[in-house]
């Protein structure tokens, strides 16, 4: 071979590789995103705080409803817009039900919570599980627990209305409590629920796509915690123990009490009536794991959403007082004066059910669903999307678009309401506020129930307003909001005066 042809031909492969490179890029272009560095990918770009935010940023800068980013190999894909997910999440389910590894939820004890364990049998023996107990038509069962529970918040804001946020945790733990596990909490005290408050915070943090390396390299998980930068294995090392507790401590007192003969029955002690009928060791332990997970994980969920629902719709009264003296309205008007609102009365108050849609619709408990991640390579609109994808429904983004909901920004119930106060069927109810696909939120009917009571006898019961300082000068909120799994808004002041609407069940 000569000289000239050696050059020409290492030129010539050059060319091929670069043109088989283009070829790729055009076969397999991705959603549009930032430009990141390489290998490291979009490491030092990606958002750290408020993700909901830059997503939509993102959304219409690069004129897409679908935004990509890469850390260290690990694509990230963001669905702005209700018809993508809707697309992916519902039209093409199987290959977006799965959620990615979670080494750091893991290493944090979070391997009980089936919410966000991959999808396969397990999920699903799990997810039946629960849905035996929360689906809808099983609901109206707890009515008449919410009620009791509901009261017991009426009687804490008119006691000690100085604790109002205490009386609204104590409220969202205490029933759900009372329902799987039959347990009764004696004050918003009880330092049961400060373990599920620390508990869930820790979850709060642990979910954060991205937020820790150890998501993208699992491998890392093996390191020493002494090791400099293992800060994770130190911080997991601390919080493990905590979120045990939430989940083993309230399953052996009721195991205790069942195997005594001793108890009040609950969900739970049902459950454990059919594990007794099982005979092999083995397929017994296996069923246990699945109750484990599944109780804690239904008291974990719906303690939290429901408690940041109802905070959501006290800070929204005090900034939106008129809203506030439109539902008291809707109320009096439909039931009077001389009693509380019931379960029973929905149907005839629209405007709280639009009340409460608009609490889930401007201020989404999730802003950021829990990431997905795709079983296969998928192809959408002409962009590729990755195997092994993380792939992330921006609640925010959707329960945002001013193309449906205008006039975002602003609290406004009377979106989802006609010129004749009833719902309106074309102003979609906040679906995103749950999740996406066959991981949706299963509880979803159960807390709706239970926080349209809250909201309709707050009102009902009280006037909410901005308190006074010592000075005379009316304490504003900030209305800001905190970043994280679960965006709770900064803590703020609020006062609840008596309306006389009714009496309060002693």
């Amino acid at each position: 071979m000569s000289a000239f042809s050696i050059p020409a031909l290492l030129v010539a492969s050059a060319i091929s590789f670069l043109l088989l490179y283009l070829n790729r890029a055009r076969k397999y272009k991705l959603p549009p995103g930032p430009k990141g560095l390489p290998v490291v990918g979009n490491l030092f770009n990606a958002p750290k705080a408020f993700e909901w935010l830059v997503f939509q940023d993102w959304s219409r800068q690069y004129d897409s409803d679908v935004v990509h980013f890469e850390i260290i190999g690990t694509h990230f894909v963001v669905l702005n817009s209700a018809k993508s997910a809707d697309d992916l999440f519902e039209g093409r389910s199987s290959n977006y039900a799965d959620r990615p590894e979670t080494p750091m939820a893991q290493l944090s004890g979070w391997r009980w919570n089936w919410g966000i364990m991959r999808y396969g049998d397990n999920w699903r023996a799990h997810r039946r599980l629960f849905h035996r107990f929360f689906r809808a038509p099983v609901v109206p069962a707890y009515h008449a627990s919410e009620a009791t529970a509901v009261h017991e918040l009426l009687r804490g804001l008119r006691d000690k209305p100085d604790q109002w946020m205490r009386h609204i945790r104590f409220m969202a733990g205490s029933n759900v409590l009372k329902i799987v596990y039959s347990m009764e909490l004696e004050s918003a005290d009880d330092p049961r629920l400060d373990v599920i408050e620390k508990s869930v915070k820790v979850f709060s943090r642990v979910t954060t796509a991205g937020a820790y390396l150890v998501d993208s390299f699992p491998i890392l998980k093996h390191v020493p915690a002494w090791l400099p930068g293992a800060q994770f294995k130190r911080d997991a090392a601390a919080w493990k123990p905590i979120v045990d507790e939430m989940h083993m401590l309230p399953y052996r007192n009721v195991k205790a009490s069942f195997s005594s003969g001793n108890f009040t029955p609950c969900i739970l002690t049902e459950i454990l009536s059919e594990m007794d009928l099982i005979k092999d060791a083995d397929e017994r332990k296996a069923f246990e794991e699945v109750v484990i997970g599944t109780m804690g994980t239904a008291y974990a969920a719906a303690s939290d959403t429901t408690m940041l629902t109802i905070l959501n719709f006290v800070l929204a009264m005090l900034l939106y007082p008129h809203v506030q003296t439109a539902a008291q309205k809707a109320l009096d008007d439909a039931i009077g004066r001389d009693r509380l609102p019931e379960i029973a009365d929905k149907d005839a108050v629209p405007y709280i059910t639009a009340l409460m849609n608009e609490c889930l619709r401007w201020r989404p408990p999730l802003p950021l669903a829990l990431p997905h991640r795709t079983v296969a390579a998928d192809a959408y609109n002409g962009f590729h999307i990755p195997a092994g994808s993380l792939v992330i429904g921006n609640a925010w983004a959707i329960l945002h678009d001013p193309l449906v909901y205008a006039d975002p920004d602003t609290f406004a119930p009377e979106r989802f309401l006609d010129a004749h106060g009833a719902l309106r069927g074309d102003v979609p109810a906040p679906r995103a506020a749950f999740g996406f696909g066959r991981r949706v939120c299963p509880g979803r009917h159960f807390a709706g129930d239970l926080v349209w009571l809250a909201l309709a006898g707050v009102l009902a019961a009280f006037d909410v307003v901005k308190p006074v300082d010592g000075k005379g000068g009316v304490v504003e909120p900030s209305g800001e909001y905190m970043s994280g799994t679960f965006s709770f808004p900064v803590p703020f002041e609020a006062e609840f005066r008596r309306r006389g609407h009714g009496e309060i069940p002693v």
